[in-house]
């Protein structure tokens, strides 16, 4: 009995629900939508940017660690001559 009473008083609430409310709701879930998917894609550019920032950092310092290491092997060639 409790199931039945239960079921008829949402089924009363929901028919309640007029077609404004239902369109605000609407509305409002889609805005909702809609930041999420630009959260979402803010932290994918941030995600993005710092790791083209972290690749140039290794690069520079794969390259002047090459450089450091051609002047040492430069070195060991001038003091063997």
């Amino acid at each position: 009995m409790k199931k039945i009473l239960f079921v008829a008083v949402l089924g009363l609430g929901l028919a309640a629900c007029s077609d404004a409310s239902q369109s605000n709701l609407s509305n409002s879930i889609d805005r909702a939508g809609d930041s999420i998917e630009n959260v979402a894609d803010d932290a994918g550019e941030a995600l993005d940017n710092g790791a083209d920032r972290a690749g140039q950092i290794i690069d520079n310092t794969a390259d002047d660690i090459g450089e450091r290491a051609e002047s040492v092997g430069n070195a060991i060639d001038n003091a063997t001559r």
